[in-house]
């Protein structure tokens, strides 16, 4: 099958001055978590309060920039209300519920991705860590993902992959993916990715990326559609990364073929560990300003850097 036969999604009008090569590109639609949109006259919104979010860093966390666009995590409210909008404006293109559909969270092990030109958005990627709280795609396929975590996986999910055809290319696709992978797999030591998406959109992932199908159809009650779960072990990814590098995009259908080399993947690990450790300590530098601020207390104890997700 070929990308023209895909399915394909109604994009935005664009600002008339961008001017990107038309490609014709496989949607990737993963199914989005039941979420509600925040409540802007509550103060406290999960662990976070408006004025909190209001307070975030508004400068964007780039991560990779190469050939006119930009893959950025989502970390200010400026970027999650933008991010918000492309993808329910995707997802009510397909037909889908929206009210699911949003870049807000209280979940500190779920991390959004974009993919932007010249400030416009042309497609995302959520990746979520496993932890007490479980996986969106728990909610039908429970069991199924319970047999990986009995043998000692560390699994995590992805879900909230929409892309406008537009703009996006198998270039942007793959970037946005290899970046997620590095969290997960580098960072996070994920050793399985499960993905829940419509069946009508299963087809691509296998194909591009290699996932496969492990559980059957159902209906996800999130989006009102059908879904099926894929899965993807981390150690294939490695393996199509290695034996691609360095060889023509043209002659795979196989998306790995765009990833970055060993040298530049190195590159981009070590900056995104530097990323978080310095995220993290000047999170615990604004704790030590709030605890001297209070009464000495000779309980508190010093925490280890960690990447906290």
């Amino acid at each position: 099958m070929t990308t023209q036969n895909l399915a394909r999604i109604i994009s935005p009008k664009s600002k008339s001055d961008i001017t990107h090569p038309k490609t014709t590109t496989p949607r990737f639609d993963s199914l989005s978590p039941s979420i509600r949109k925040p409540d802007f006259n509550n103060r406290h919104q999960g662990s976070q309060s408006l004025k909190e979010l209001s307070n975030e860093n508004t400068c964007q966390e780039h991560l990779l920039q190469k050939n006119g666009y930009t893959i950025s995590r989502v970390n200010s409210l400026k970027q999650r209300i933008k991010t918000n909008t492309f993808i329910k404006h995707m997802y009510a293109s397909r037909g889908y519920l929206t009210e699911s559909a949003t870049a807000f969270s209280d979940n500190p092990n779920q991390i959004t991705f974009q993919a932007s030109i010249d400030e416009i958005i042309v497609g995302t990627v959520t990746l979520q860590i496993d932890s007490d709280k479980g996986l969106l795609a728990d909610e039908l396929y429970q069991r199924t993902i319970d047999e990986f975590r009995k043998k000692g996986r560390k699994v995590c999910e992805l879900s909230k992959f929409a892309l406008d055809p537009q703009h996006s290319s198998k270039e942007i696709i793959a970037s946005l993916f290899q970046v997620a992978y590095i969290y997960a797999h580098k960072i996070y030591k994920a050793t399985d990715y499960f993905c829940e998406v419509n069946p009508r959109h299963a087809g691509p992932q296998k194909r591009m990326f290699g996932f496969r199908q492990i559980g059957k159809q159902r209906t996800c009650p999130r989006v009102d559609a059908p879904a099926v779960l894929l899965h993807l072990e981390m150690n294939y990814v490695d393996e199509q990364i290695t034996s691609l590098e360095g060889s023509s995009a043209s002659e795979h259908r196989s998306l790995y073929s765009y990833f970055l080399t060993k040298h530049d993947k190195v590159k981009l690990v070590n900056k995104i560990q530097s990323k978080l450790i310095e995220k993290q300590l000047s999170s615990r530098l604004q704790t030590k300003t709030k605890q001297n601020q209070l009464p000495f207390t000779d309980n508190w104890v010093k925490a280890p850097l960690t990447f906290d997700m």
